[in-house]
């Protein structure tokens, strides 16, 4: 018995009707775990009252710690892809509610370093993506091989989200300076 495909199906760039049924039930079954998921983190951030930007910056500030680096303004702007302008407003915003300081830079006295001021365990959890022990209790069910299989497959699926990223992002700036 052949396993091979007959070379002119005709539904050749999707493949068999059964892949792409189930290729579609994968991607459907991923974009409802992305709602629900998306939905719990807005609820942290609310009970925390830190936006999506607050708590990206926390988790790169906390993380670049963690490696000995120090962040600037201007790397953690362009990191998030906000202007000057909008940095120093989150940063203030950050300060006022006691999740960084800022220090003058030991490289450079005219420069500024942001350093997180030590984490409550709440805001420790959601910026640092620790994760609850009911998702940990999913996942230990699985056997290896199927642990591996589904990082192999989140791994793929985000490179060709920041590939697609990467094609799309020169033409909407092209669109946008159209007006």
């Amino acid at each position: 018995m052949s396993t091979q495909r007959p070379e002119a199906s005709p539904h050749y760039w999707y493949g068999d009707e059964a892949d792409r049924a189930r290729s579609v039930a994968v991607l459907e079954a991923l974009r409802s775990y992305r709602a629900a998921e998306t939905a719990m983190r807005r609820r942290s951030q609310e009970s925390m009252g830190m936006g999506e930007n607050d708590l990206i910056a926390m988790r790169y500030l906390l993380r670049a710690q963690e490696q000995g680096r120090a962040v600037g303004p201007k790397e953690l702007a362009q990191y998030l892809g906000i202007t000057s302008a909008s940095i120093t407003v989150l940063l203030d915003r950050l300060e006022r509610n006691g999740h960084i300081h800022r220090e003058p830079s030991p490289f450079d006295r005219r420069a500024l370093i942001i350093v997180p001021t030590v984490p409550t365990d709440e805001l420790a959890a959601a910026t640092l993506g620790e994760v609850r022990p009911e998702l940990v209790e999913v996942v230990e069910h699985l056997s290896p091989e199927d642990a591996r299989t589904i990082i192999d497959f989140f791994d793929s699926m985000r490179d060709a989200v920041d590939e697609i990223d990467n094609h799309v992002a020169p033409h909407t700036a092209r669109r946008d300076e159209r007006g």
